[in-house]
């Protein structure tokens, strides 16, 4: 029942900070440019807009990606499993990988920014930066648009998303963590595997090719996590 119950609950959190691709209007405080008769050059508009669409998916893919990471490192810290350890280590390197590859995309502003949370329990403690709602007469060309708002918004969920599950994944020790532990990151690339999909099929061609390779990696960490959880139930029932 452990493993259901544990993929049930990573599922739930995943969905609470899947990105969201919707919003591929141009921002409310850009100004569309205009020809010389003062008609809107609709082709400029829309190159734009794509590019800040592209951007925004990237930045939120990379908030996914940081997230893993983080949750990855935590299992490898707690981890007494040799196969486990070595499975979340490889999973490291590729979702950092991935993580360079989509900054080719990113918005100069958070291209390089970290995901990070209170190494605490706490689930009300986030990072000062995440708490920092953008204003609309910020300086910066970027904040205060909706583009800025909802990647700071998704922000704070990945961060409340990685506090939440280090809660839950702490009352648990040596098997039972383990089986804990692969439940949820069997959950997390599922809900990645969704929002890679629906990535590739809303943006625009070279990032809806990433999105595709990235998609094949993610079903290959997929389909270890759920053979090592097999693995090791079968090596638990053979126990007892």
């Amino acid at each position: 029942m452990l493993r259901f119950t544990s993929i049930g609950a990573a599922l739930l959190l995943v969905a609470a900070s899947a990105p969201v691709f919707a919003q591929q209007t141009a921002p409310r405080n850009e100004v569309p440019a205009r020809d010389a008769s003062g008609r809107q050059a609709q082709g400029v508009r829309h190159a734009h807009t794509t590019d800040r669409f592209d951007s925004h998916v990237a930045d939120c893919l990379i908030l996914g990606n940081q997230e893993e990471i983080a949750l990855l490192k935590f299992g490898i810290e707690r981890t007494k499993n040799k196969d486990v350890k070595e499975l979340a280590q490889s999973m490291v390197k590729d979702h950092e990988d991935a993580i360079s590859k989509l900054r080719q995309f990113a918005s100069p502003e958070n291209a390089n920014k970290d995901l990070t949370a209170d190494q605490s329990n706490s689930r009300d403690v986030v990072t000062r930066e995440a708490r920092k709602v953008p204003s609309a007469d910020d300086s910066s060309s970027s904040r205060g648009d909706t583009f800025s708002r909802m990647h700071h918004l998704m922000r704070r969920a990945h961060e409340q998303c990685l506090i939440l599950n280090r809660e839950e994944l702490t009352k648990y020790e040596g098997h039972h963590f383990d089986e804990a532990f692969l439940g949820q990151q069997l959950g997390a690339h599922i809900g990645m595997l969704a929002t890679l999909k629906a990535a590739q099929e809303d943006t625009s061609s070279d990032l809806s090719n990433l999105t595709a390779q990235l998609q094949e990696t993610t079903k290959k960490h997929r389909d270890h996590l759920d053979k090592l959880m097999n693995n090791l139930s079968k090596e638990e029932h053979a126990k007892k």
